[in-house]
């Protein structure tokens, strides 16, 4: 590439998949329906104790080659997007998460149930919590674990799509913002999905850890977001 930017967002915006306007009124995630019997509270102290991250935390090998964006570090890399956050102000101390995925940890058994309702093949399975204070900020996910695990090109990874599903109910302070759509009051088990390569962002600015869990995967014909169906019963 003959041009270097000094941003993922720079880059982003000169490929033209998006209108990158907040002023404009687009649609740019859809609801997909509520699973209705998946009891989360059953579970929740299984997943308390786990060490908390940080969306902004540099590792050697995110940097061995360099920081320039594209030239040297990959778009999709994860490196260029955490320099993105570092270069827009966060921290250590504003950007922390916990994080369960099912190719690194062991999650209990009931989130298999939720794997195989979706629809999804290649499909990998996230728990997220967010205690306040915290932001995941600005970015894209690039779905790399869906596309090692199928092998994907890249015409079929941009179909690649993400189930956000909704723990608990929206308590004050949890935001969702996907594109130019902010979204608050869901209700536990409710589903938004969105395009590849969306920019979004999760922050808990309120009084309560904010819980969610991320189904990702390559949709086969019987996904969830493609069938008119918005109520969903999990298998016992």
């Amino acid at each position: 590439m003959p041009k270097e930017f000094k941003s993922l967002l720079e880059y982003k915006k000169s490929k033209k998949d998006w209108h990158y306007n907040p002023s404009v009124k687009s649609k740019d995630c859809k609801y997909v329906g509520r699973i209705m019997n998946f009891d989360f509270s059953k579970i929740k102290e299984k997943l308390e104790k786990k060490k908390e991250e940080i969306s902004t935390e540099l590792y050697k090998e995110d940097i061995k080659n360099g920081k320039l964006i594209p030239t040297q570090l990959h778009p999709e890399s994860k490196a260029a997007s955490k320099l993105d956050h570092i270069k827009h102000g966060y921290n250590e101390h504003n950007s922390k998460y916990t994080q369960w995925i099912d190719n690194r940890d062991k999650l209990p058994e009931e989130f298999d149930k939720l794997k195989n309702i979706c629809g999804l093949d290649y499909v990998t399975i996230a728990c997220f919590k967010q205690n306040p204070g915290n932001t995941n900020p600005w970015h894209f996910d690039a779905y790399g674990g869906v596309k090692k695990k199928g092998n994907l090109n890249n015409a079929d990874s941009k179909k690649i799509k993400r189930y956000l599903l909704f723990l608990e109910d929206w308590d004050w302070g949890h935001i969702i913002q996907v594109g130019n759509n902010v979204l608050s009051q869901w209700k536990a088990g409710d589903i938004y999905t969105w395009n590849y390569g969306m920019y979004h962002l999760s922050a808990n600015v309120g009084i309560s850890p904010k819980w969610t869990c991320q189904i990702t995967g390559l949709p086969s014909k019987k996904a969830l977001h493609l069938i008119k169906k918005k109520k969903f019963i999990l298998k016992k």
